[in-house]
C-alpha cells in the first residue's frame, strides 16, 4: 500500500507488520501499544512503547511490527516534533 501524506496513523494488529520506504526525516511514534522497528542493514532493534518515538535518519527501508497486541503507528515530518524543556 502506498501512503503519500505528511501525517499518517496506521493500526497494526498483533504480529502484523508494515514495510516503510522513503521514511528518512520522518518522526515515527507509537500512539498506542508496542512497536518493534528494524532498519535494513542496521544492527539495532528499536522498541517503542506508547508515547515513544524517534526520528528516522536512514534512507534504508524499515519494518515495523506490533508486539503483544494492537498498536498504532504514527508518522509525521520530524520538523513537526517540538521539544519542550523545563527550565
Amino acid at each position: 500500500m502506498m501512503i503519500a501524506t505528511a501525517r499518517t496513523r496506521m493500526l497494526l494488529e498483533r504480529g502484523q507488520s508494515t514495510r516503510l520506504t522513503g521514511a528518512a526525516a520522518a518522526h515515527l511514534a507509537s500512539a498506542a501499544g508496542t512497536l518493534w522497528v528494524t532498519i535494513d542493514n542496521d544492527p539495532r532493534d528499536i522498541v517503542l512503547e506508547a508515547g515513544d518515538g524517534f526520528d528516522v535518519a536512514s534512507e534504508a527501508p524499515l519494518l515495523v511490527e506490533a508486539l503483544g497486541g494492537p498498536a498504532v503507528l504514527e508518522l509525521r515530518p520530524a520538523a513537526e516534533v517540538i521539544a519542550v524543556g523545563v527550565l
